[in-house]
């Protein structure tokens, strides 16, 4: 009772994180970064070949594993923004402005 007392008394920011988000969410994180390092795993031993060859080979699975990162991060701080952590807090952690989060979270909401 006194962890849930103090849970609610910390605006998220002491949540444990499975009961925050839920393990739709969570996995759909998961599943994010896995496709990613995936993506990366795949780039060991392609330097060989045309410059060009290896060039569009490297950028287009670097640029695709970017994306994919690029949508955990977004996906992780809007969960964790939901879950009542400080906006300004999650932002400096995800390198973002807490104007570009709220953003980020105000269209999440809309479309979730």
């Amino acid at each position: 009772m006194r962890v849930m007392t103090a849970e609610a008394h910390s605006g998220g920011s002491a949540t444990r994180w499975r009961a925050a988000v839920s393990a739709e969410h969570r996995l759909h994180i998961t599943q994010l970064v896995k496709e990613a390092g995936e993506q990366l795993v795949e780039l060991r031993g392609v330097h060989s070949g045309t410059t060009a060859e290896v060039a569009r080979t490297l950028l287009e699975h670097l640029s695709e594993s970017a994306a994919l990162i690029e949508k955990a991060l977004v996906h992780t701080a809007t969960a964790a923004v939901t879950a009542g952590v400080a906006l300004e807090e999650v932002a400096g952690w995800a390198r973002l402005s807490a104007h570009e989060l709220a953003e980020i979270v105000a269209v999440g909401k809309d479309h979730g």
